[in-house]
């Protein structure tokens, strides 16, 4: 597996388009306008398509206020890097207002991927999952006891992850899994309590996927979902290593990000990159890693890659 695309135009501020996008992006008095337009933009489109936005986030924050404090592990600082501005949110993913609004924006997410289908956001969704699990099917040959979601947000890909698991065990005659979703954010957690009512997830862990505390090769499988490309490269390589530190030998990682070769993204028009690229500040830095070279740094081998759609690629390996 290597990295035979190269980085988008408008993600490569070295030149061109992308060096005109970065310079506007760091003038505060466009930025802030800019991150206005991008969430308004945003809402507009997704509850045109039927995801009831506002109405659940306001929801989602009333409830999940009062669980922020049982999903905080006191004394934990978040790194740097993850204090950034994301998504068009000031605090980034450290406030209730990104939390109560992260459901909503994984819908819509999913229902961009096919524009041309006529689908709900429940059946995007769905079909967006079901590609992802199909991926990682073959390179499950053991009994999975222990799975853990890293950077799990609310819960979106744990959920789906814990119920396609427990379907195929109940098949397959064997228990359970015990599922972990852990996130960084704890405003992110406590809305994955909330939204997790049936208790598919037997533990909500606030943690930094680079140091998450767990005992080492106690892991079947890690899933690691739509994360990368919101860390620098030096964060992406130590939650490598973690996920090689906590795996036992034979276990497996899948990771499902933003696909580099995907035509999409290559032709994406100047206006949408660089709302895109105002509300992820290391997507440059994402591109442009030799995703191969890094995963075999950290220990994995027999990868396999493809793609779960015409936007985002699945990466499983074997520790």
């Amino acid at each position: 597996m290597t990295n035979t695309a190269e980085s988008p135009r408008w993600a490569d501020s070295s030149r061109g388009l992308g060096r005109l996008i970065e310079a506007l992006i760091r003038i505060s008095l466009f930025r802030c306008p800019l991150f206005f337009q991008a969430r308004q933009l945003i809402i507009r489109t997704a509850e045109r398509n039927g995801i009831l936005w506002r109405q659940r986030r306001e929801h989602l924050r009333r409830v999940a206020q009062p669980l922020v404090a049982i999903s905080t592990t006191l004394g934990l600082k978040p790194p740097a890097y993850y204090c950034a501005r994301f998504h068009a949110y000031e605090q980034g993913n450290l406030c209730l207002q990104a939390a109560a609004e992260a459901e909503q924006a994984t819908d819509a997410m999913a229902l961009r991927v096919w524009p041309e289908q006529q689908l709900t956001p429940d059946d995007a969704q769905q079909k967006l999952r079901d590609a992802i699990h199909v991926a990682v099917e073959p390179l499950l040959n053991a009994r999975l006891h222990q799975v853990l979601d890293l950077g799990c947000s609310v819960g979106v890909s744990t959920q789906a992850l814990a119920r396609w698991l427990f379907s195929r065990a109940e098949k397959q005659s064997e228990s359970r899994p015990v599922v972990i979703g852990l996130d960084l954010s704890p405003q992110m957690l406590a809305v994955a309590r909330v939204r997790d009512s049936e208790g598919f997830v037997s533990e909500w862990r606030h943690a930094a996927a680079e140091a998450t505390g767990l005992e080492e090769g106690s892991i079947d499988l890690i899933s690691l979902q739509f994360v990368c490309h919101e860390l620098p490269q030096s964060a992406t390589r130590a939650v490598l290593r973690e996920a090689a530190r906590l795996l036992r030998p034979g276990g497996v990682l899948v990771m499902v990000d933003q696909d580099p070769s995907s035509s999409v993204l290559q032709r994406l028009p100047a206006p949408v990159a660089t709302l895109l690229k105002s509300t992820e500040p290391y997507i440059e830095g994402y591109f442009s890693l030799d995703m191969a070279a890094a995963l075999a740094q950290a220990g994995f081998h027999d990868f396999s890659i493809s793609a779960c759609d015409p936007l985002h690629r699945v990466i499983a390996c074997l520790r």
